[in-house]
């Protein structure tokens, strides 16, 4: 059987009807299915254990909804394969797996993620988690009036550009500590991309224990104009004096000011400090 879990907030408010579709889709490839509202399920835990080890669980949804999900399953050592339906604006979880199939299993992937702490509290993350630009674009994003979609993520980054101001960052990776002065973003990446399709991490490979930090500084308003779009290639690795890569297991950020975190597009604000540590 297939276990069909979806967020009926996703999709702008419209998933109801997405979700008939992928029924009648995998109905015709001969399998029985039901579907549930994820935000229904109380006990996700007791959910997985009342179905059978033959179940097929599919998440149906974007880095969001799995993210939620990720969470609460983490440390369940549930039997059942699982599988996610591409359907989110962003996909930068499936993005980054290089697979053209429609239903693909995730479960190896979802058992091995980072974790990062915050304000007293902590969560596991699928791409990344960073703060500055990269959060108060997420902020933006999440409060506009516009649908979520590539293009509006691209507008709201010109936005970002003229409101956010740069802040300073003590750093500390595996022991080592330095400071910056004038930082736009700090993103820890598991994955290559985030925002859609920006190969902000072009080297991580969410299979190796490491997470890599990409650090945008020093860089003049009207460069970052330009530098920006090059994301989306990972061609901005070759601004050197601007862009840093730094690779470990630990990082940790210390800000100077209260700013915006973004974690897989989630937005948590304010935080003045955050940490994250690649699985084990």
């Amino acid at each position: 059987m297939d276990i069909l879990l979806y967020n009926p907030l996703s999709r702008n408010g419209k998933n109801e009807k997405f979700i008939q579709k992928v029924v009648n889709h995998l109905q015709k490839d001969g399998n029985t299915v039901v579907s549930y509202n994820i935000l229904a399920i109380d006990d996700v835990e007791k959910f997985a254990s009342n179905c059978t080890k033959d179940d097929r669980i599919i998440i149906v949804g974007g880095d969001g909804t799995i993210n939620r999900l990720a969470n609460r399953l983490y440390n369940f050592d549930f039997q059942q394969d699982l599988f996610m339906y591409q359907a989110g604006t962003g996909n930068d979880f499936a993005r980054s797996l290089k697979t053209k199939l429609k239903v693909v299993p995730i479960k190896p992937y979802i058992k091995k993620l980072p974790v990062v702490r915050y304000q007293d509290t902590f969560r596991y993350f699928l791409n990344g988690a960073g703060a500055g630009l990269d959060g108060y674009i997420g902020h933006l994003v999440n409060t506009s009036k516009y649908k979520k979609n590539k293009l509006n993520y691209f507008r709201h980054a010109f936005e970002g550009f003229a409101k956010f101001k740069p802040i300073s960052a003590e750093i500390t990776i595996d022991g080592k500590t330095w400071r910056e002065e004038k930082v736009w973003l700090a993103s820890i990446m598991n994955g290559p991309y985030f925002g859609g399709g920006m190969k902000v991490a072009p080297h991580a490979e969410r299979t190796k224990n490491d997470i890599h930090l990409v650090v945008l500084k020093d860089i003049p308003k009207w460069l970052l104009v330009i530098i920006f779009p090059t994301i989306y290639f990972g061609w901005h690795l070759i601004f050197k004096s601007f862009v840093k890569v730094h690779v470990g297991k630990e990082v940790e950020l210390h800000f100077d000011k209260p700013t915006y975190l973004q974690i897989d597009g989630d937005v948590e604000y304010p935080i003045s400090q955050f940490s994250a540590k690649a699985f084990e």
